[in-house]
């Protein structure tokens, strides 16, 4: 069934009729734009931990370098 069809079927209903389907269409259409939008939390799983710094970090990598140069 198309629109049209749908259409020209409500244009032959009763006017009670058609005011019901009004009430309706605009219930639905507000339960559709003022539903709240669920948006998932966000999660940070790396929130809260120290911060820990290597021994090495400052250290040479001599195999780094050895593949830069390649």
């Amino acid at each position: 069934m198309t629109l049209q069809d749908i259409q020209s079927q409500i244009l032959k209903l009763p006017t009670q009729d058609k005011w019901q389907l009004v009430q309706t269409l605009l219930n639905a259409i507000q339960k559709d734009t003022t539903a709240p939008k669920t948006t998932p939390e966000k999660t940070y799983p790396l929130r809260g931990l120290p911060i820990t710094i290597s021994e090495d970090f400052d250290d040479p990598m001599p195999e780094l370098w050895e593949v830069l140069t390649e």
